[in-house]
């Protein structure tokens, strides 16, 4: 069962480029979000939880792709 070396390379890429969102989410939450919620400026707290909730969406496309890859699924 040859692997779909396309696949791999690709889902490999979408876990690379989801690295820096999965950093900087939390530290955006942490640096402007958590004080920002008492002075009731919520913006930042929600930019935050989205980037945070992209880099998961990254992560498992590409999770998802590599196994894809390697198993030969055709979804």
């Amino acid at each position: 069962m040859p692997s779909d070396k396309d696949k791999i390379a690709r889902g490999i890429n979408l876990m690379a480029f989801s690295f820096p969102f999965i950093l900087f989410g939390p530290a955006l939450y942490f640096w402007k979000g958590a004080r920002s919620w008492s002075n009731g400026e919520w913006w930042w707290g929600v930019l935050s939880v989205a980037i945070m909730l992209t880099a998961v969406y990254l992560a498992v496309s590409g999770l998802r792709l590599i196994l894809a890859g390697f198993f030969n699924d055709n979804h």
